[in-house]
């Protein structure tokens, strides 16, 4: 039934455009602020130190490739399972530095003003992310193409969504950072 659901054309197209969405705009920020990106996956410290700069480097171009290969039919199932990867690893990646106790340093999702610091929200999020593409993967070969009504749907629904994540990201980064900043009634 779930799958049934998901191999819906309004769905998966909803889903792949969400996806593209998300993965070309992350890489885009970070690509716009490769120094500071390399300090955000230095600060992560789960990789040697060697390899901060290189996984830095590939990891927007990575990002791309699967924002381009979720817009081309043939190879869209396997660069949703590639966003489901990925989606798992920087999970795991933000879940291990919570467990650490190292929630107030950015995720680095998106560089470009959405400084988010790391909580198990972040890992749900995630999580929620990773099943929806390992989903769509699954469900991508079951579908048929979407009628013109059904694309266009499905891409403005999308964008609609997109844009409410972003506001919520936004929201949960100005709320941390007032939490973080000293009162301006504390007496110091």
């Amino acid at each position: 039934m779930a799958m049934s659901l998901i191999a819906e054309p309004l769905v998966t197209t909803f889903l792949r455009s969400f996806l593209i969405l998300l993965f070309a705009g992350a890489a885009l920020s970070k690509l716009r602020r490769t120094e500071e990106f390399f300090g955000v996956v230095r600060n992560f410290r789960i990789l040697p130190e060697r390899l901060a700069r290189p996984v830095a480097a590939a990891l927007p171009f990575v990002e791309l490739a699967t924002a381009a290969g979720l817009a081309v039919p043939a190879v869209a199932p396997y660069a949703a399972g590639t966003a489901s990867g990925l989606l798992i690893v920087f999970g795991l990646a933000i879940g291990a530095n919570v467990v650490r106790g190292r929630t107030a340093i950015d995720c680095g999702c998106f560089r470009d003003g959405l400084k988010q610091p790391l909580s198990w929200r972040l890992v749900g999020r995630n999580a929620v992310l990773a099943l929806a593409a390992g989903g769509l993967a699954a469900a991508l070969p079951l579908a048929r193409p979407a009628a013109p009504v059904e694309l266009a749907v499905g891409v403005a629904a999308a964008g609609l969504a997109m844009l409410l994540y972003f506001s919520a990201s936004l929201l949960g980064g100005l709320s941390a950072g007032a939490r973080r900043a000293p009162s301006l009634t504390s007496k110091g």
